[in-house]
């Protein structure tokens, strides 16, 4: 590397190069002084998993590693490795060392001289290597200091508390992460283990010129009223110093907008800030969200020439407006809140992400693409990244821009209150202004937000000394951050906390009296002691950003990190596993609202019956309240409330094998809960439910359908494929959704739990003029009474639109099912399996009764079913299964499983 390194320098001095860069990702020495050790590391790489890999310790997420082993990060630890450099490499006049994310407090070494510090895992940070580098051998240390240690240093030394000081008891954790710039999960959360990192956890490199790089590139497009499409352009270079002059082009590559033009800078006015617009004779292809149509990207090269020395960076970006509505509603009935895509409003179906590893050198690019599509092939078209976490990857927004996943983006503040010290605002002032200029260009981000669930906090906390509290909180997040964001980024809204009231919590001087208010914004709704079947539970409000309800990960997904003794549910390893205090009581509780208690005498089994049952708990809740808020979409109630536009459940994905919100578990296995996904977010729900005695049957539909069938010529691209999707993706064929979307018969049958035969049925015509409409209801009893049923226990409500195979159905019991009558033990049993590719399979399941919540296996396999968790009606039920890899049939054979409600009873 080094080599090829010297030839492109020398080659700089001859003639036209571009400017190169010194890889120092790779091999590194791990050390321990107080402990002597000294060990092999990589970078990307922390600490813990140089040890694992080292096999000085066990897998940290195994039992209760998390608390074994956390004398690792209240440690300090040191990265070392050599490099070269040529007499050439020294003549530049430039040497910069490039570190793009360094976790998080550490002193930065070259030839055991200092060059810097970092403070901040979020900021990138670079030094000059340049009077202490030499030709030949190199070496470069970095000190990291225990994060714990420091947090709690600063605390101590903080003129007055800031909270929160500790998290709760039951997540094992670490204190006053709130005090520094750090992965605040990483000290532990609710649904998370503690291991706070210390490492090098981005690209590292040097880089060596003459004139000026590139440092940041931020781009973003825009459509001005009535003009062309621009793409509005900021160079942020680093100058070796003087005064350089050079040929700044710009190329919207294959749409003719190229732009050059002369350029002068020194170190103190380095940038350059520029619209480049696209001709009208090119017709711009747009970018829409998942569902909405093809997700078209363009390439934005831009490229600064100077003494034939080049420097250049790329983005890729997508045409899109994005508008957020707030709009007078009612008589005053507080603003609408609803998110337009060009020009067109989008109800937001989505879920919430978490880090998918607590090591990032542990997530792939393909692990994300596989969350990515799992997200994409049940209709999400959002996701909110979730303050406690990460800016995440560049391989996380390009596959969010690939699958038409819009981003609500939390900036990295999450449940604490934090520091307004200068060094901690211009901190946070690097952070948030690199990370904007990092993620800009990408269409998929819509929003943007100042923290989670703070101003609520603020509000809720009760502090006797509110004003100094409030005065921090605007200081943080309005005075700094904002400003920063309207700076950066013109063509997004900022919010300064999920939930917030939006424009009303600015009126109200950015701390609502009542953030959670339905009549604005949006909320966060939870509520572990009701009836999460039952409608009258939730809320009507505007957006609901956040809900949800635990459910245990599956047995397999345990399977690594469990002893055989652990599979308890009331055993101590299943208690630790549970970070929400009392969460495996509630998760019981919530259970046994709907369904007898398991019986089965053997501990795993009774183990396995209980986690099968959080599922469905789960599935079922967030069912419910997904349904509520699309169905309440087109409505608004006497006070106000209603015409909600965003679901967006917690959450979509795991960082450990637990208990937790997600639907998708730490091993990439889908929870009940996912499957159930693909059907109340699909483009067309029928949505019944019980209105007291009234059964109530919503159709709806998604808005896309709707403004085609009022304006068929509209000119949109509605192809549901893109460039970069896989061909096995599962997307709903819209050509075939289309026809009935907005018309057709809906049927209604009475059946009892214990025949196949329905006992009648009712066919009603309809036709979509609104997104979400009641096309049916009526009292229940005469239904009952009409069919023959007994009674409400003995009977549930079976509906299909247009004729059975449309696989646009639903159903609901007429009671819960530990008071269901009828309904015995099923035998559900595979009876056929066809290969249809190395990696899918049609498999025909056979039953000889009703049989709820059918859930099929296959143990060792990763992938997914085309459904799951389904009710058996008829007596044979089609599903595929697609693999994520290819594998053999007999295999797959042997790892089918399968089971239904009733098997959880004795």
């Amino acid at each position: 590397m080094a080599g090829l390194f010297s030839c492109m320098l020398i080659a700089a001095l001859a003639s036209v190069s571009r400017v190169g860069a010194l890889d120092l990702t790779g091999n590194w020495t791990l050390l321990n002084s107080a402990r002597g050790m000294k060990i092999p590391a990589s970078v990307p790489g922390s600490m813990y998993t140089a040890l694992y890999n080292s096999k000085l310790i066990p897998d940290p997420l195994y039992r209760d590693n998390d608390v074994k082993l956390r004398w690792i990060g209240r440690e300090d630890w040191t990265y070392t490795r050599t490099f070269q450099l040529s007499s050439d490499e020294l003549a530049a006049s430039a040497l910069r060392l490039v570190c793009d994310g360094l976790d998080t407090i550490s002193t930065v070494y070259i030839n055991d001289q200092k060059v810097g510090t970092s403070e901040n895992m979020f900021a990138q940070y670079v030094y000059d290597i340049k009077t202490v580098a030499k030709v030949g051998d190199n070496t470069i240390r970095i000190n990291f200091e225990s994060a714990v240690n420091v947090a709690a240093q600063k605390a101590n030394a903080s003129a007055y508390d800031i909270p929160n000081d500790c998290p709760n008891e039951a997540q094992n954790g670490e204190c006053h992460v709130n005090m520094i710039r750090k992965e605040q999960c990483s000290f532990s959360w609710d649904w998370g283990p503690s291991f706070p990192t210390q490492g090098i956890w981005k690209n590292i490199y040097i880089q060596a010129f003459n004139t000026a790089v590139i440092r940041e590139l931020s781009v973003a497009t825009t459509l001005d009223m009535g003009g062309p499409w621009v793409v509005d352009v900021g160079v942020y270079f680093d100058v070796s110093g003087g005064s350089v002059s050079g040929v700044l082009t710009t190329n919207v590559v294959g749409t003719q907008a190229v732009k050059s033009m002369a350029l002068t800078l020194t170190p103190t006015n380095s940038s350059s800030i520029f619209s480049v617009p696209v001709p009208d004779s090119y017709k711009i292809n747009r970018w829409w969200p998942n569902g909405y149509g093809n997700q078209t990207l363009y390439t934005v090269e831009v490229t600064f020439t100077s003494n034939n020395e080049v420097s250049s960076k790329q983005r890729r970006v997508g045409f899109r407006n994005v508008d957020l509505v707030q709009n007078p509603f009612g008589k005053d009935q507080g603003l609408t809140f609803y998110f337009k895509i060009n020009n067109l409003p989008v109800f937001f179906k989505g879920s919430n992400w978490i880090p998918a590893d607590s090591f990032q050198e542990n997530i792939t690019r393909e692990r994300l693409r596989r969350l990515f599509q799992s997200a994409a092939e049940v209709h999400i078209n959002s996701m909110r990244v979730w303050g406690g976490g990460v800016y995440e990857s560049d391989d996380f927004y390009d596959l969010a821009d690939e699958y038409g996943i819009m981003i609500w983006h939390d900036l990295m503040f999450s449940d604490n209150f934090y520091p307004t010290t200068p060094d901690f605002l211009n901190t946070v002032s690097q952070e948030i202004t690199h990370q904007v200029r990092r993620t800009r260009h990408h269409p998929c981000i819509a929003v943007w937000s100042g923290n989670n669930e703070m101003e609520s906090g603020l509000r809720g906390y009760g502090f006797h000394d509110y004003k100094r509290y409030y005065d921090d909180y605007v200081k943080l997040y309005v005075t700094t951050i904002k400003t920063i964001i309207n700076k950066e980024d013109t063509t997004r809204v900022y919010l300064p906390s999920s939930p917030s009231n939006g424009k009303d919590t600015e009126k109200e001087g950015w701390v609502a009296k009542n953030p959670q208010s339905e009549l604005y914004g949006d909320i966060h709704f939870y509520d572990y002691a009701a009836d999460l079947w039952n409608d009258s539970a939730f809320q009507i409000p505007r957006f609901a950003s956040e809900y949800g309800v635990q459910a245990w990960c599956d047995v397999e997904s345990l399977e690594d990190v469990f002893d055989e003794g652990d599979f308890d549910y009331w055993g101590p390893m299943a208690n630790h596993r549970n970070h929400h205090p009392l969460g495996n009581i509630q998760m019981v509780e919530e259970v046994l609202q709907h369904f007898k208690e398991p019986n089965n005498p053997d501990t795993k089994q009774q183990f396995s019956d209980i986690v099968y049952l959080t599922q469905i708990n789960q599935a079922v809740s967030v069912q419910s309240e997904s349904e509520h808020y699309r169905r309440w979409q087109d409505y608004k109630t006497l006070d106000g409330r209603g015409q909600t536009m965003g679901a967006l459940y917690w959450q979509l994905n795991d960082i450990w094998q637990a208990p937790t919100w997600a639907s998708i578990d730490y091993m990439g296995k889908w929870k009940m809960l996912h499957y159930f996904v693909r059907r109340f977010f699909g483009p067309v729900l029928i949505s019944p439910y019980m209105d007291g005695n009234m059964l109530n049957i919503y159709m709806v539909v998604d808005d896309i359908f709707l403004t085609e069938m009022k304006n068929p010529n509209n000119g949109m691209n509605v192809s549901p494929s893109a460039t970069n999707r896989p061909t096995n993706s599962n997307f709903s064929n819209r050509a075939k959704t289309r026809v009935g979307a907005t018309s057709g018969t809906l049927f209604i049958q009475m059946y009892r739990w214990d025949s196949f035969t329905p006992l009648k049925t009712w066919n009603v015509t309809y036709k979509a003029t609104q997104s979400s409409q009641s096309v049916f209801k009526q009292d229940i009893y005469p239904l009952i009474t009409a069919s023959g049923c007994p009674d409400r226990p003995y009977c549930f409500v079976y509906t299909y639109l247009n004729d059975p195979t449309s696989g646009i159905n639903a159903y609901l019991p007429l009671t819960y099912y530990n008071n269901a009558i009828g309904l015995t033990k099923a035998k559900v049993v595979v009876t056929r399996v066809t290969q249809m590719s190395n990696t899918e399979y049609e498999v025909i399941v056979g039953s000889n009764g009703i049989a709820p919540f059918v859930w099929l296996d296959a143990i060792g396999i990763s992938g997914r079913f085309s459904d799951n968790g389904f009710l058996m009606v008829t007596p044979s039920r089609t599903v595929t299964f697609t693999s994520w890899e290819p594998v053999d049939l007999e295999t797959f054979k042997r790892s089918l499983k399968s089971k239904s409600l009733m098997d959880v009873y004795a």
